[in-house]
């Protein structure tokens, strides 16, 4: 079952599964390096809906209307 970033909870690793946007925000969240299947974990919560992300090594804060559009799944053990 999908949910948002914005209502995911934090530390859980989850994987990207939809992102409802615009091809020009998709475009520059995909420079980001937020695909598809992309692991990602919600490491902090602001207000608002904003939340900080850790992908990989990084730490990306997204606001929360852009948080609203990214959904997500739990994570899957690929082999």
């Amino acid at each position: 079952m999908a949910e948002s970033l914005r209502t995911c909870p934090l530390g859980v690793d989850v994987e990207i599964c939809r992102m409802d946007f615009e091809a020009r925000s998709r475009f520059r969240l995909n420079e980001l390096g937020f695909r598809l299947h992309e692991p990602i974990r919600v490491i902090q919560k602001a207000m608002f809906g904003g939340c900080v992300v850790a992908h990989g090594g990084e730490r990306i804060a997204i606001d929360g209307a852009t948080a609203r559009h990214i959904f997500v799944s739990p994570r899957t053990q690929r082999l």
